[in-house]
């Protein structure tokens, strides 16, 4: 407070009092108005000013206002106030402590006298009551609104509801009769598969037979070019024919075998190739194990690799199974894997299930169970679905059952998704669970996102719910690649939810940098509303990991900032509230600002006041007062339209004085003009805006700017074309002492008066 010491200035020397009866009526006074006095004395000499001047400029009676200086009565409060006012334009304005000492001293003043007082305290209740009064009337307009706009909202949806459910019906009635008809061509479909699945099984069976009867009989071809060859040898000249004949069957009955390989390639250089074929094979149906299996090594050491792979088939449907077997392992052992690989697969092709099983047992008793597993394999991945579960079957409770888990695995990937369901159904209707399990671990574990994806889709189709969602959570175990792979052909596909769940799952089972890489591969592929997802989980973690996530952003394509401009731009209001607010918590301003810019510049003036309506109910910093003061003072004026507009979309009105203030701090009339500018630009017809901000702008200039300012600013309002702006601020301004005059001086002061000395002067536009 200034010191209560400093004396009254008075100009009117009428009005003065001497000191003696100055000093007789301070005595007098109580001590609560004389205190009063001294504070609205010391309050009067900061003017500088006499009493009569300030009671001229107030439109008060001078003698009223000497009465309230001296305290031989007390003023109201808006004298008062209206001093302060006065004093906060010429010096220091009081702080608002001093300002709320004075005005309790003004109440104790007016309590010394009963009847003031009672009526000081009456007016304050009605003050009160008042501003409670309008703040309700306030609130009861909004909720009026809001019902409106909602009773529209829910009338509207009920006309759509209405129209949809006649087009609804209408196409029900033109499409009755078409699904009628395609249920009766897909019943009879489904007949005819039934009857085709019939045929297929007796083909196979067909194709069986035919391909040993095809063996039979290229053997007996051989059989016969072998006696047409040997008939030419005998009508040829030279060399007997039957001596070549003899020794032939000599050999075949005694040689040994490199006798048996010679002589092979003596006929191969005589082009004698059915002969040595016919050897060979018959020397592999009657001779030992041992001994075919060192003739087939020696003919491929020998370089006669087409006699060797020839005599297998033969071989593979003469021999039993049990010889099969101890042959593979004489093959392996000799090191021609290349004939291993021909006898095994002779055998998938040519062996029942039951014999395939003996093969495998037998190389598994040699020691030799990769084999095993290499021609189970092979048998799932070329026989029938039938023939599978019969190999399957045939192996239970034997010691390679272990083998036709994981061979099953192996053989998964080369198998369509409607085998692999068909397959599943088939082991679990013969009691296999376990090897159905296997089959589904295999494409989880080992298929392509695309496959994993298409086979998912098969078995949903099917009826294989619990399989499919077993396959798609365990598959989610494999790498980074795998998994954004598997987003994308989920995304692809239209199963939005389900990638929504993988996401989640990551992240929350992956490391902060593992998700950052998953959150910059997101975006990458374009798929912006998982990335937003991915982004918007991690930051529910903690702080640290959000500072953390957004370090490795910025390491990475595309950047930390442009993965907050994408999850801004998309997503709800509250989404972008939250992004804000976790950002600000977590140490990183300018991402926060980022968001702030980008939704509230970009997104649609409704969004952008929900967002902000969110960020006010959160208390969070940005959309404080000072805050949005500090801001407005900053930017130029302009930048400011689409926050003022979204304010006052979300009813924030302190919000929307405290940035009108910010960008009238400046004082400049363009700037203020290009602000009301873009105000009606960005303002939308439907539910316009701008006339509400407009209205609280104006009134800050009013009681903000000086006289001189505020016409310069009524006159470019004018002047750009905003005539209703214009009106509206003089209308406003006019209340103001001297606006009236300075506006139309200053409109008129280049216009020509008619009894100037300019008008008349020579060659003025008037003159002659």
């Amino acid at each position: 407070m200034p010191d209560r010491t400093v004396e009254m200035t008075d100009a009117n020397p009428d009005r003065r009092r001497k000191p003696a009866q100055l000093a007789a009526l301070k005595d007098s006074l109580p001590a609560e108005k004389r205190a009063l006095a001294e504070d609205l004395r010391a309050l009067f000499g900061a003017l500088g000013i006499s009493v009569r001047r300030y009671a001229a400029r107030r439109h008060l009676d001078a003698s009223s206002v000497t009465r309230y200086l001296n305290g031989e009565r007390v003023p109201p409060w808006e004298f008062v106030a209206d001093l302060v006012g006065t004093v906060r334009e010429v010096s220091a304005p009081l702080t608002p402590q001093a300002e709320a000492a004075l005005r309790e001293t003004h109440r104790t003043a007016l309590k010394s006298n009963r009847r003031s007082g009672k009526l000081q305290e009456l007016q304050d209740e009605l003050a009160d009551v008042d501003e409670e009064s309008r703040r309700i009337r306030t609130r009861q307009r909004a909720l009026e609104e809001a019902l409106l706009d909602r009773e529209r909202s829910l009338s509207d949806s009920l006309r759509r509801c209405e129209n949809l459910e006649l087009k609804l019906d209408e196409q029900q009635s033109a499409h009755r009769a078409d699904v009628a008809l395609w249920e009766g061509e897909y019943e009879q479909l489904q007949s005819e598969c039934g009857d085709l699945r019939q045929e297929v099984l007796f083909l196979q069976e067909a194709l069986a037979v035919t391909r040993a009867e095809l063996i039979a009989a290229e053997e007996q071809c051989h059989r016969l070019e072998t006696e047409l060859d040997a008939l030419a040898e005998l009508e040829r000249p030279g060399e007997g024919a039957s001596s070549l004949m003899a020794a032939l069957e000599a050999a075949d009955r005694t040689a040994s075998v490199a006798e048996l390989v010679a002589v092979v390639g003596d006929l191969e250089a005589r082009t004698q190739q059915a002969m040595a074929r016919e050897l060979v094979s018959s020397a592999s149906r009657s001779r030992r194990v041992e001994e075919v299996a060192a003739l087939l090594s020696g003919l491929r050491q020998a370089g006669l690799h087409a006699h060797a792979e020839t005599a297998v088939p033969a071989l593979v449907m003469t021999r039993p199974v049990a010889e099969t077997a101890a042959l593979a392992a004489a093959l392996h052992r000799a090191g021609f894997e290349d004939g291993v690989a021909t006898l095994l697969r002779s055998s998938v092709e040519l062996h029942a299930p039951c014999d395939i099983i003996g093969l495998c047992l037998g190389l598994h008793r040699d020691q030799l169970g990769e084999l095993a597993e290499s021609l189970l394999a092979a048998a799932f991945v070329v026989r029938t679905v039938t023939d599978v579960v019969a190999v399957v079957v045939w192996a239970a409770g034997t010691e390679v059952e272990p083998a036709t888990l994981s061979a099953l695995g192996l053989a998964a990937g080369h198998r369509s998704a409607q085998e692999l369901a068909e397959l599943t159904v088939a082991l679990r209707n013969a009691g296999r669970d376990g090897h159905a399990r296997s089959l589904h671990d295999a494409v989880a574990d080992r298929g392509a996102a695309k496959d994993v994806v298409t086979t998912v889709e098969c078995f949903t189709a099917r009826g294989l719910t619990e399989d499919a969602d077993r396959i798609l959570a365990a598959t989610q175990d494999r790498g980074v690649s795998h998994v954004l792979s598997l987003v994308r052909c989920l995304v692809q596909a239209g199963y939005g939810a389900a990638s929504a769940e993988i996401v989640d799952r990551a992240v929350g089972r992956w490391q902060v940098d593992e998700i950052a890489g998953l959150i910059a591969a997101l975006y990458s592929m374009d798929c912006f509303s998982q990335a937003s997802q991915a982004l918007m989980g991690a930051m529910r973690l903690s702080v640290e990991s959000t500072r953390f996530l957004f370090r490795y952003l910025d390491d990475v394509y595309p950047g930390a900032e442009a993965v907050v401009e994408m999850v801004s731009a998309s997503g709800s209001p509250e989404r972008a509230a939250y992004l804000l607010t976790s950002l600000d918590r977590g140490g990183l301003p300018s991402l926060a600002e980022t968001v702030f810019q980008q939704t509230v510049e970009q997104r649609p003036t409704g969004y952008a006041g929900l967002f902000l309506q969110v960020l006010a109910v959160s208390d969070a910093a940005v959309m404080r007062e000072s805050a949005l003061y500090d801001r407005a003072c900053a930017a130029p004026g302009p930048e400011m339209a689409p926050l003022l507009l979204a304010l006052a979309a979300a009813r924030l009105f302190p919000a929307v004085d405290a940035v009108a203030r910010g960008c009238a701090g400046s004082r400049d009339p363009g700037g203020l003009v290009l602000l009301l500018k873009r105000l009606h630009h960005l303002d939308h017809p439907s539910q316009p805006r701008a006339e509400s901000v407009v209205v609280r702008i104006v009134e800050t200039v009013v009681d903000g700017w000086e006289v001189a300012e505020q016409v310069n600013l009524a006159i470019a309002l004018a002047q750009a074309g905003l005539a209703q702006d214009a009106d509206l601020f003089t209308r406003r301004a006019s209340g103001r002492p001297r606006f009236g005059n300075a506006l139309r001086n200053e409109q008129n002061k280049h216009a020509q008066k008619v009894f100037s000395r300019a008008f008349w002067r020579k060659g003025s536009p008037g003159g002659e």
